[in-house]
């Protein structure tokens, strides 16, 4: 709690920011047109636009786009949580797009110089000093190399690392605070969810992890004469300062080039579709921001793929947990999918679990019709979290992502072709899953790590054992047992028993008339009642308030 108070003192200004910034976006419902114009005014938009205009969901991402780079990443990665934040606020959030402008060349020069240890003249034949874009951590210049190559060089903008790490520094405050004093937050895990955003964010900071993961894609798809990843450049690239080839395409996004190329816009979904579904479950490694401004057509209609700094990551057990829940959902089995979503999940101890089983049943029924090839993935999940969000279940992280990126996925394909049935690949995928799961090889890879950890245990159970004994005899095993919650129920009922004695022993006084009386009345029992009755009293209003 200390450090967290240092940090809101360390950085008034920026606290002083934020308060201002999510004031104008909460409080402006109670702005209207009998509010004096000076208040009005600054109720409004960097367009002039009043907020009082826009939906709730949109001032949210507003706000954060106000609030800059940190707060754009979290909302960002927010969208991924529609089982926290809701459907509709998801939906918003993954809008969120950053217009940073760029820095001035005289700082792209000194950044890559500090960097690379040379200026741009010497380590490229040119070098674009005006920015292409900009985005919220850094800016994209063009570039030729030395033997002709055309390149794109990125470069972070100076001073984002030491802003970013003072917000996360809030949010990790902010964070403590909420689940602190808020039982409803708590149960959502808010530190949790702020230590995985900044992970996140900081390794997104650091351009060698995007470089790391260029390398690997090219590597993963080497093989495929369909794929195209652009060739990073190590020695022109460092924390700050990534180069890589430029690709000679466009965006999925201009339908209009795609027709005048003669792209065959079904055929070219599948080969994205099956691209992606190699990257889940071939290699449990995947791009996780495939929209269509990171998707391009290439030369002979080979698939580009950019932007390579937000991947996921999918292990075994993963893989065959969601397999597990779209094979449940796809044959409609009500007992398995409840079954299933309980074991992957977090599950808070008073769930109703007739309740939800129920809710299971109704989603399996409503989508059951549409599970002929029509089915709208993106509308099953978002109603599949709707229950998980009503009963208070937690979903992992590394499953939010994955299916988050799958309705990407479905999205995409189907601006290139409305008709396509991503259900179909992802049962066919499962399928060849199911077998690989089921080999003779993987069987007895399962038969080799059980009979390890079985004889793990059967030689540290003897031991174990005998030291369990030895401390018995001794006198010193002891049990721990916590109780979170019970202290004030104890203290409250420990404060009624004491009231109960002191008025029961003060009406026994008062009908005996012990002595000393006055006029026939027991003087102590009088007092004593009155006391019991005030500290009743007392007792009730502290169980009324709790």
């Amino acid at each position: 709690m200390i450090s967290g108070v240092s940090n809101f003192r360390g950085n008034v200004r920026r606290v002083d920011e934020i308060i201002r910034v999510l004031a104008k976006y909460g409080l402006a419902d109670w702005v209207g047109d009998n509010t004096p114009g000076f208040i009005r005014r600054r109720f409004v938009t960097g367009e002039g636009v009043a907020v009082s205009d826009y939906p709730i969901e949109v001032r949210i991402r507003l706000a954060l786009t106000e609030l800059g780079t940190t707060f754009i990443k979290l909302g960002q990665m927010m969208s991924t949580r529609a089982d926290l934040v809701g459907p509709e606020l998801a939906a918003e959030l993954a809008s969120l797009q950053a217009d940073t402008p760029a820095d001035p060349p005289a700082v792209v020069r000194a950044t890559i110089y500090s960097e690379l240890g040379a200026p741009p003249e010497e380590l490229f034949a040119w070098f674009d000093e005006n920015a292409l874009a900009s985005a919220s951590v850094g800016q994209v210049h063009l570039a030729r190399l030395a033997d002709g190559a055309d390149v794109v060089v990125k470069v972070q903008h100076a001073g984002i690392e030491s802003k970013v790490r003072s917000d996360l520094n809030l949010l990790a405050t902010v964070a403590q605070l909420a689940e602190t004093n808020s039982k409803e937050l708590a149960h959502y895990h808010p530190t949790d969810t702020v230590t995985e955003f900044s992970r996140s964010l900081l390794r997104e900071l650091n351009f060698h992890t995007e470089l790391t993961n260029l390398l690997r894609f090219a590597q993963n798809f080497a093989d495929d004469p369909r794929v195209h990843i652009p060739v990073a450049y190590p020695e022109l690239s460092s924390r700050r300062v990534l180069t890589m080839e430029k690709l000679d395409g466009y965006s999925i996004a201009n339908a209009a080039q795609m027709a005048a190329d003669g792209v065959e816009r079904g055929a070219f979904a599948g080969l994205f579709a099956d691209c992606m579904m190699q990257m889940i479950f071939r290699d449990g490694f995947y791009h996780a921001d495939p929209h269509p401004g990171n998707l391009f057509v290439l030369p002979r209609q080979k698939f580009g793929l950019l932007d390579c700094g937000k991947v996921g990551r999918v292990d075994e057990q993963t893989r065959d947990d969601f397999i597990g829940i779209v094979a449940s959902f796809l044959t409609g089995d009500v007992e398995s999918l409840t079954d299933q979503l309980i074991e992957l999940c977090e599950v808070p101890i008073d769930l109703n679990r007739a309740a939800y089983r129920a809710d299971v049943a109704e989603f399996i029924g409503e989508f059951r019709e549409s599970m002929d090839g029509n089915l709208d993935l993106g509308a099953a999940f978002e109603a599949m979290f709707g229950i998980i969000r009503r009963h208070h279940l937690v979903v992992p992280p590394r499953i939010n992502l994955l299916l988050l990126v799958i309705v990407q996925i479905e999205g995409t394909a189907r601006q290139l072709d409305p008709a396509f049935d991503l259900t179909a690949t992802l049962q066919s995928y499962g399928a060849d899953l199911l077998k690989r799961r089921f080999s003779p090889q993987q069987l007895q890879k399962e038969v080799v790590r059980s009979f390890r950890d079985w004889s793990r245990l059967l030689k540290a159970l003897p031991r174990e054992t005998v030291n369990l004994l030895e401390r018995t005899q001794r006198g010193e095993l002891q049990i721990h047992v916590q109780q979170h919650g019970l202290q004030a129920s104890l203290s409250r009922l420990t404060y009624g028993i004491l009231v109960s004695a002191l008025l029961l022993g003060s009406s026994l006084l008062w009908a005996l008339a012990a002595p000393p009386a006055l006029w026939g009345v027991s003087i102590f029992g009088v007092l004593g009642a009155v006391l019991g009755l005030a500290l009743a009293a007392h007792l009730l209003y502290l169980v009324w308030r709790a």
